[in-house]
């Protein structure tokens, strides 16, 4: 009886600590679990109060946008119906965002604006679309400056021995530059202008020179000033080619006064390579001028008689001044 006393004491002692050693285990693990939960919500509250800093930062430094309320197609006209002011993240805000509704209403797309997109000053113009008249007509007898390149936008005007000068083309940007020929795009009445200009430097030994915008983003538009002469448009109209012929001219006496300068330069030459150099360029200006010079000849052999007595018609009275009546 005692053995079996002694073996249900054994039993529940036994029990017993392995209940206590349950519960101490179990107890530990509440202990650790809600620490992490402690530190995982410690955590938390600090990550949140980092994003709301940041979203306050970003409500101060925000900016006021607008962004369109539907699809609108490449030279479409955006008016006030079309928008819808929203705020923009200082750190998501673009540069060129247009704030000032204004600013948008009125203008044009250049592109093609989806739902939703957000405008900045890139998008649109506020000139009109493009004009049905509009062409690229390649210059040849423009004297550029020496730093010009693609891109820029310059005057182009024309000045007379008798020190008259004047605005033959307002701001017009490069579109293409190679070597001393530009390309600008012009409409029917600048070309009409041009065509009018080219023929008066060849008649008065003008010169048709460029000069670029120091600021053009801020610098408005010049006003032209050149008049079309009435006598020039009218020896224009007798003779059709007295535009190519007068344009070939002026570009060949740009070509002659390169050849001049790198002839010049030749007698400042210090290397054999650079002397060499310079010849070759030399030759292949020379062999464009005198190709040129024979296609003007083949071409205009038997006009030659006729534009003389035009020009002489033209420049009877002995005045000096291109727009003498």
């Amino acid at each position: 009886m005692s053995k079996l006393r002694k073996s249900s004491k054994q039993k529940l002692s036994a029990g017993c600590i392995g209940a206590g050693i349950v519960g101490m285990i179990f107890v530990s693990y509440l202990i650790l679990n809600t620490h992490q939960m402690s530190e995982i919500r410690k955590q938390a509250e600090v990550e949140a109060e980092q994003k709301w800093r940041l979203y306050e930062q970003e409500q101060r430094t925000a900016k006021t946008g607008w962004a369109v309320v539907r699809d609108i197609s490449p030279g479409e006209q955006i008016t006030s119906n079309d928008l819808k002011g929203i705020k923009v993240p200082g750190s998501q805000a673009p540069s060129n965002l247009l704030a000032n509704k204004n600013e948008v209403s009125g203008t044009t797309a250049k592109i093609e604006l989806k739902k939703g997109s957000v405008l900045t000053s890139a998008m649109i113009t506020a000139n009109e679309p493009t004009p049905k008249d509009l062409r690229s007509r390649e210059l040849k007898v423009v004297v550029l400056p020496s730093s010009l390149k693609s891109g820029d936008e310059v005057d182009i005007r024309i000045q007379f021995p008798t020190g008259q000068d004047y605005i033959l083309l307002s701001k017009k940007k490069i579109s293409r530059l190679e070597g001393p020929i530009v390309w600008v795009t012009m409409n029917e009445q600048e070309i009409l202008s041009l065509s009018s200009a080219i023929v008066d430097a060849y008649l008065h030994k003008a010169s048709i020179y460029a000069l670029t915008y120091v600021d053009p983003q801020f610098q408005p538009k010049a006003i032209p000033t050149y008049p079309p002469n009435e006598q020039v448009l009218a020896l224009m109209n007798s003779d059709p080619n007295l535009v190519r012929v007068a344009e070939q001219k002026l570009s060949k006496q740009l070509r002659d006064s390169l050849e001049n300068a790198i002839g010049s330069s030749n007698n400042v030459i210090s290397t054999p390579v650079e002397r060499v150099l310079s010849e070759e360029v030399a030759a292949q200006h020379a062999g464009t001028a005198i190709e040129d010079a024979a296609s003007g000849i083949d071409d205009t052999g038997s006009e030659e008689q006729d534009h003389k007595e035009q020009t002489k018609i033209l420049t009877q009275g002995g005045s000096s001044d291109p727009y003498a009546k």
